[in-house]
């Protein structure tokens, strides 16, 4: 668990946390597909080999959804968070099963609110990089409403 953040004013950018690794296994790749973004490079290991990946790989979606989900369960933002209205993603190359990637945080860009009330708006990278060869596999800049 992270030190959580207690105030957006505490936040500078360029400011950045190691959140620690997560891999998906396959059960939990094609499960994720199965159920959210069914295309067969995510559903079966044979058939994704005619596919431009050439092997199963995880979801896009599924990717995201893991490392903001590590992200939060971090309790980085437990106590600052009030929702975000943004994400912007790449997805640089692809996440294969049972491949580590390591999740880190990183301050962007930070703003208090127009209108006065005890917020304001952090604009924050998320990435994961596989832990083999250094490789951003995500990259999810998002727009994050911040307790003050």
């Amino acid at each position: 668990m992270t030190d959580p953040i207690r105030s957006l004013d505490d936040l500078a950018p360029g400011m950045a946390w190691d959140l620690g690794t997560l891999t998906l296994s396959q059960d939990e790749v094609v499960d994720f597909a199965t159920k959210y973004d069914p295309q067969y490079f995510h559903l079966d290991a044979e058939a994704a080999k005619q596919s431009i990946f050439g092997e199963l790989v995880a979801s896009g979606l599924h990717t995201l959804s893991a490392v903001f989900g590590r992200v939060m369960g971090s309790g980085l933002l437990a106590q600052v968070s009030l929702g975000g209205n943004q994400i912007d993603t790449k997805w640089p190359a692809p996440l294969r099963p049972n491949e580590e990637i390591a999740i880190r945080t990183e301050v962007l860009e930070l703003r208090p609110s127009r209108s006065g009330r005890p917020l304001g708006i952090a604009k924050l990278r998320h990435t994961g990089t596989r832990v083999s060869d250094g490789v951003v596999v995500i990259e999810a800049v998002g727009t994050h409403f911040l307790r003050r």
